[in-house]
C-alpha cells in the first residue's frame, strides 16, 4: 500500500498485557531451568516448560503482529496470519457494533483481529471499536478525493510460527549451556 502511514490502532490494553506476560515467562523459565539444572535433568522439564510460557509467546508475538495501518492511500489490516491491503476505493462503509469491520465494494468483510470484540467491550459499549472506525473514517474522507488504482490484495503469513519455534529454540540452547557449564 503505497501514501505515508497516518496512524496505527492497536487495542489499548494488550501493551499491559506483553508487560504482564514478558516478566512472567522470564520468571518462569528462570525458575523451570533452575529446578531441572539442580535435579541434573535441565530437558526433562521441556514441557512444562513449553506450557508455562507458550501463553506469554503467543500474546507478545500477537500484539507485536495485530494492527490497522492507515495509510494515504487506504488500510493495511495485520491479523494473526493474513495481511490485507485495502484502498480506499474498495472500502463500502465501516461496521462498529459489535466488533470493527471493514465492508468492502463486493461485499467481502475484513475483520481486524485488532477490533474485535470482548465482553470489556461489550460493557463499555464498543467504544474502543468505534473509536478505531471514527479515525479510519476521517482518514477515508480525506484521502476519497484522490483516485486509486490499487486492488485489494490478501497475503498468507506464518512467520509467527517460526518466530515462536526461534524463541523456544533459543531457550532450549541456553537450557542446554546452562547444564553443560554446571
Amino acid at each position: 500500500m503505497r501514501g505515508e502511514t497516518i496512524t496505527v490502532l492497536r487495542r489499548g490494553g494488550e501493551q499491559w498485557y506483553i508487560a504482564v506476560a514478558a516478566l512472567a515467562v522470564a520468571i518462569l523459565f528462570i525458575w523451570v531451568v533452575a529446578d531441572g539444572i539442580f535435579r541434573g535433568d535441565p530437558f526433562g522439564n521441556i514441557a512444562e516448560l513449553i506450557l508455562a510460557t507458550g501463553w506469554g509467546f503467543w500474546g507478545a508475538i500477537r500484539y507485536l503482529q495485530v494492527r490497522v495501518e492507515v495509510k494515504e492511500g487506504g488500510l493495511v489490516v495485520h491479523n494473526f496470519f493474513t495481511r490485507h491491503s485495502i484502498p480506499w476505493s474498495a472500502v463500502s462503509r465501516l461496521e462498529a457494533r459489535p466488533a470493527l469491520r471493514i465492508v468492502l465494494s463486493d461485499g467481502k468483510v475484513v475483520a481486524p483481529q485488532t477490533g474485535a470484540e470482548s465482553l470489556a467491550s461489550t460493557i463499555r459499549h464498543n467504544r474502543k471499536q468505534r473509536a478505531m472506525q471514527e479515525r479510519i473514517e476521517g482518514a477515508r474522507r480525506r484521502a476519497l478525493d484522490q483516485g486509486s488504482t490499487e486492488v485489494v490484495t490478501k497475503q498468507i503469513w506464518a512467520g509467527n510460527l517460526a518466530i515462536l519455534a526461534a524463541v523456544y529454540a533459543g531457550m532450549f540452547s541456553v537450557a542446554g549451556i546452562a547444564w553443560l557449564v554446571n
